[in-house]
């Protein structure tokens, strides 16, 4: 969250930095578009790397908890609670499952 902050007023600093030497002449104006589209292409492409692996970490617990609880129930003939699986997850990964 910390790191969202500081990349936001960067890209916004950046770009409010650019607008008062963008009247000096055409080169400044230039340097500073480029600058900050560079700076806006980093926290996109941060955040969208930020949101895929977010996302794969959620499609590999939703596995794992099919697994266990398929394992779970032809061991015992039923379903584990939620409560169960938690206990399970935190023992086996260290973690506790979001």
């Amino acid at each position: 969250m910390k790191q969202k902050i500081v990349a936001s007023a960067l890209t916004v600093g950046l770009t409010l930095a650019s607008f008062s030497p963008a009247f000096a002449d055409g080169a400044a104006s230039t340097r500073n578009i480029l600058i900050g589209g560079a700076a806006a292409a980093l926290l996109v492409t941060n955040y969208n790397h930020k949101k895929r692996q977010k996302q794969a970490e959620l499609r590999e617990q939703a596995r794992r908890q099919e697994a266990f609880r398929s394992w779970f129930y032809n061991k015992y003939g039923y379903y584990p609670t939620d409560q169960q699986f938690r206990e399970w997850y935190y023992r086996t990964y260290g973690v506790n499952p979001k």
